[in-house]
């Protein structure tokens, strides 16, 4: 009778403990072959997602908008991107919600910088004034820029921007002298340097620009369990990479499209543990989006970044 008894504790407590549940369906997140993305890649390249409740998907899309129309229509449930394009999913009806910053916390993380060409004679910002700087329009380059100029005392207004979206083709035209200058992202203003561009400045003091993941919102609502120990293999993948740099230059070249030519010089910034975005950085985008009149309807912070805990602690 005893062993009856001790049997059906068991299985009551057995049947009441709590399990973890874990699905075949992936979950699917959209990125760009950048450095921004390198955590994404240590992650799956030591099996961290793997120990996850649902398989991690990762979707290379080659362009911005191509990324930005697989969250539109479901197909990823998040993306690497930026402020100001979760900004404009968001004012647009999209269910888009920054939850954690990828790179920009600090200001040397993910530089952007206004180069000249190698045969330019210009040095000095302020020289600019009047010139055609190559720039995508309503995005984070133009921002960028815009957020530069200003920093250094200089109306936007007065350069004159020219729309080159395509990032190979800018660096191409800056390189063959046929544009004043032009932003350029690193690694490729870095590549541009290596090859005679001249840096005029970055935002490596201003901290404009932040790489951002976005997830549906709908997605969050249903599963912050899982997004708990995402966040926990994310910050795993960010501590292999700033433990040693040199062991992951390899992976970068692989994945993130590193110059091989720049590969063993190129020098990158310790990425950040998950954290949201700051209030002040956030709401520097939303002014920005709103004097340009791109808002299809108001945003806030409150709208566009979640609030809920979902990063581990910090020691």
């Amino acid at each position: 009778m005893k062993k009856f008894i001790s049997m059906m504790v068991f299985c009551l407590f057995f049947i009441s403990a709590p399990v973890t549940t874990f699905s075949a369906t992936p979950v699917k997140i959209g990125v760009l072959p950048i450095v921004d993305a390198l955590p994404f890649y240590v992650a799956q390249q030591h099996g961290l997602f793997k120990a996850l409740p649902r398989p991690v998907t990762l979707v290379t899309f080659r362009s911005a908008v191509e990324r930005d129309a697989a969250f539109q229509t479901g197909k990823v449930d998040a993306y690497l991107g930026d402020l100001i394009s979760a900004t404009l999913l968001r004012s647009r009806g999209f269910p888009a919600k920054v939850v954690s910053i990828i790179l920009g916390k600090r200001p040397s993380e993910g530089l952007f910088a206004i180069l000249t060409p190698p045969t330019s004679p210009i040095r000095n910002i302020r020289d600019l004034e009047g010139k055609h700087i190559a720039i995508s329009s309503n995005t984070i380059i133009e921002y960028v820029l815009d957020g530069l100029l200003k920093a250094h005392g200089i109306p936007p207004g007065t350069v004159k921007k020219q729309e080159i979206k395509s990032i190979p083709i800018r660096f191409q035209m800056l390189m063959t002298g046929k544009i004043d200058a032009a932003v350029l992202p690193d690694p490729l203003a870095s590549l541009a340097r290596s090859k005679g561009a001249h840096w005029i400045t970055d935002d490596g003091k201003y901290n404009l620009s932040q790489t951002v993941l976005v997830w549906n919102d709908a997605f969050i609502h249903e599963n912050t369990g899982f997004l708990k120990t995402f966040y926990k293999a994310y910050n795993r993948a960010v501590a292999i990479i700033n433990r040693d740099h040199e062991a992951v230059r390899g992976l970068l070249v692989e994945k993130c499209r590193l110059p091989r030519s720049i590969a063993s010089s190129f020098k990158f910034a310790d990425f950040p543990s998950a954290s949201i975005p700051s209030r002040a950085s956030v709401e520097s985008v939303l002014s920005w989006v709103k004097g340009k009149g791109l808002l299809k309807r108001p945003v806030t912070f409150e709208d566009l970044c979640y609030a809920g805990d979902l990063f581990p602690r910090q020691p």
